[in-house]
């Protein structure tokens, strides 16, 4: 994939705005209360940032004065608790995995996004980035997520490289990596290993199956990182405080929690895998079908993409955010994409998280990963 590239062309043209224009202004007000599901880190954080303009923006628009609650909270939770409400979810707008998107499509749970933009706002978006989100205009792009090492100082540099590293004696209970069984960042672990086996993960399913077969010596690869490790964690909140306590000498994480944690003077350094940075590109909100505020759920998805949101972000630390043609990405983006080796591991992703797949495919993980079978 080289949509990085191709946005990266775009930056210093002239802002366009992501604010409904007047041709495409909703029909009626917006409800008084919006309840917005944001999943954790970064993205609440953003979210958070967002609403004093949005609601001053739906004032002076609606004369309406609209109260945003963010419901923050691990994704997979909140998606299995959108499936339990179903069809009286809580939440207007959610911030869900693609494939999750994807498999919500099927069930009628969203409102189409597409047609709340002006055919030029929508062509804004970056094109190759739209394709590889495959989710049919109901929801767009907002970010690119990379995983990285984040390293002590107290290593000499050189002394991690690689995911491979993990299994070296001189780190025994000394790193981490999230676990597949706990949150879906657990899959880039398996595809790194894929990768430095030069091992084809299409093969693994095949006929409509999982070929546990083709799959276990990336998966026992996986097992021996994990079988060398101090624990294998469940996101950012078990991670952060490993790393700050000085008890992980690495851990794997993603690219921007990591320029967080050194904005915090934590002492690390982000190490780039020789293997590639396995990355992806990741959906913004989508709004339910079942909303009970739509015309607030458009304005405030719109507000998410817009220039100001884009400029918000950076603000608060958002430095993944993908910028839409005419928007500056951050300067830490800009600089690491110029020098990192990109793995797109978006169709192994989805295809991991495939329900005909999932259940299997973690199964075999908590087998050959967890027990060591």
């Amino acid at each position: 994939m080289k949509f990085a590239k191709r946005w990266m062309a775009t930056l210093g043209l002239s802002a366009l705005t992501a604010v409904a224009s007047p041709a495409m202004a909703q029909e009626g007000k917006p409800g008084d209360e919006l309840i917005v599901y944001t999943g954790t880190g970064l993205p609440t954080d953003f979210a958070e940032a967002l609403i004093p303009p949005f609601t001053q923006h739906i004032k002076e628009k609606y004369d309406v004065d609209i109260q945003v609650r963010t419901v923050p909270g691990a994704i997979p939770a909140q998606w299995a608790q959108l499936q339990t409400e179903w069809p009286n979810p809580t939440g207007d707008v959610y911030w869900l995995y693609n494939q999750q998107i994807r498999d919500g499509i099927k069930s009628n749970y969203w409102m189409p996004l597409q047609d709340k933009f002006t055919p030029e706002e929508w062509a804004s978006f970056d094109e190759g980035a739209m394709k590889t989100l495959d989710t049919a205009g109901f929801s767009a792009p907002v970010e690119v997520t990379a995983w990285v090492l984040l390293v002590q100082n107290s290593l000499a540099e050189g002394a991690i490289t690689s995911l491979a590293d993990f299994s070296k004696e001189d780190y025994a209970h000394r790193v981490t990596f999230d676990s597949a069984l706990s949150v879906a960042s657990g899959y880039n672990a398996i595809a790194a290993a894929a990768t430095i086996l030069g091992d084809d993960w299409h093969k693994w399913f095949q006929n409509g199956q999982f070929s546990e077969e083709a799959a276990r010596p990336a998966f026992e690869l996986v097992g021996k990182w994990a079988a060398n490790a101090l624990t294998l964690t469940q996101g950012s909140g078990s991670i952060r405080p490993l790393l700050r306590r000085g008890e992980a000498l690495a851990s794997a994480w993603w690219w921007h929690n990591a320029v967080e944690e050194l904005r915090a003077g934590t002492p690390v350094h982000i190490v780039e895998p020789k293997e590639g940075v396995m990355a992806l590109v990741q959906s913004g909100p989508v709004i339910s079908s079942k909303t009970k505020n739509p015309v607030g759920a458009v304005e405030w998805v719109k507000f998410v993409h817009s220039s100001e949101a884009n400029d918000i972000a950076q603000k608060v630390g958002y430095v993944n955010k993908l910028p839409r043609k005419g928007e500056h990405a951050s300067p830490e983006w800009q600089d690491f994409v110029s020098k990192a080796k990109f793995v797109w591991i978006d169709d192994f992703r989805n295809t991991m998280l495939d329900p005909a797949y999932n259940e299997k495919v973690l199964d075999f993980y908590n087998r050959v990963v967890i027990q060591g079978q």
